[in-house]
């Protein structure tokens, strides 16, 4: 299996066995709408992991009116998007699919989804893309067994070649870019991360690296400082430790403060909207502001009481925040959208295993 083993929590863990037992038969199938009519410059994209094993990965799309259209890439391109849908990035006319079990990158075209290539050369176990001029910066885990392949891989954006690979340790996840260097934060594969790696984009060289508590989930960058969130070790490992929030000077790569969660307690995803950090703890939602860095006391959103059942994507963007419901790993998902201040906007159905969100406006 080639997904994180500490993904979320136990529950994730013991739910994907759960999943894997299942024939295929067993999942429900994503609901086919028709899709919007070659024009999806306004909206949101909802990425639809799908089943591990599947092929059943999907793409949804919410347009400024409301409607919402399943499975759009294997509508418009009469084939299936592949197995176990990571991630997607954007950069000027392209969309750039990340399908890990797949091990490949399905390049679109962003306003009518029409393939544009297919890249599976030196693609192996791929998780999340960057840009920086004229080339995509791709996180590989390569062999999960092997902890010493994982790597960067470098796109020609031009030829969508991958030109070159930039080592680096073990299980290299999610990425930010400031000041021409490249953050990339090493959750740990199949094993358990604790570092933040340092690339110079110029020479595609690692720089340094910084040492941070264990899992980190997520990274942004505001007013040149860069902010981890770092899980820790779940109780499941049997070696549980404490997740802790950390503020970085991206200028020195020292960091300034950092903040324990209590024991016992683990959180998973980070966004930033405006000055205002916001983190997930299970399934609720909490917010500081970046000028008061502490840990709040109570969250701002319990999403359970909407009927939210496990987390599984979270994005804050202008005000509103999205968060994927997984459901019960095999059905099909929920969306659900809230205002700053925790009132429920809106919530419709997706496909398998909705994982992140993503606009194209």
């Amino acid at each position: 299996m080639k997904k994180s083993i500490f993904k979320h929590s136990l529950l994730l863990l013991l739910t994907w066995l759960a999943v894997l037992s299942c024939t295929s038969d067993d999942r429900e199938d994503p609901v086919q709408d028709p899709p919007v009519s070659g024009d999806y410059s306004q909206g949101l994209f909802i990425l639809n992991e799908g089943g591990f094993g599947s092929s059943n990965a999907s793409v949804s799309f919410l347009d400024n009116d409301g409607q919402v259209y399943n499975g759009i890439f294997s509508e418009v391109n009469n084939r299936s998007l592949g197995d176990t849908a990571q991630s997607i990035g954007f950069y000027e006319d392209n969309g750039y699919v990340i399908v890990n079990n797949s091990s490949t990158v399905e390049v679109v075209n962003r306003y009518t989804f029409n393939s544009v290539a297919t890249v599976t050369s030196q693609i192996v176990n791929p998780r999340f893309i960057s840009f920086s001029g004229n080339n995509g910066f791709i996180t590989n885990w390569g062999d999960p067994n092997d902890t010493n392949d994982d790597y960067v891989a470098v796109l020609n954006l031009a030829t969508n070649l991958v030109e070159s690979k930039i080592m680096v340790a073990e299980g290299p996840e999610k990425m930010v870019i400031n000041n021409g260097k490249l953050y990339v934060a090493h959750k740990g594969g199949y094993g358990y991360g604790n570092t933040i790696t340092v690339i110079d984009i110029a020479t595609q060289l690692v720089e340094s690296s910084i040492d941070v508590a264990d899992v980190p989930t997520g990274m942004v960058i505001a007013n040149d400082f860069l902010y981890v969130l770092c899980a820790g070790k779940a109780p499941f490992t049997q070696d549980e430790t404490t997740g802790k929030l950390y503020k970085i000077n991206a200028s020195t790569n020292v960091v300034e403060a950092s903040l324990d969660f209590p024991e016992g307690v683990h959180p998973s995803f980070l966004e930033i909207d405006n000055t205002i950090l916001y983190y997930t703890q299970g399934s609720a939602v909490y917010a500081t502001p970046i000028n008061n860095f502490q840990l709040p006391s109570s969250p701002i959103i319990e999403p359970t009481t909407d009927g939210l059942e496990i987390l599984y994507g979270f994005t804050v963007t202008d005000g509103l925040i999205y968060m994927a419901d997984a459901k019960d790993y095999s059905s099909n998902g929920k969306t659900f959208i809230y205002n700053i201040n925790g009132a429920l906007q809106q919530q419709f159905t997706v496909a398998i295993i909705p994982n992140s969100f993503y606009f194209n406006n």
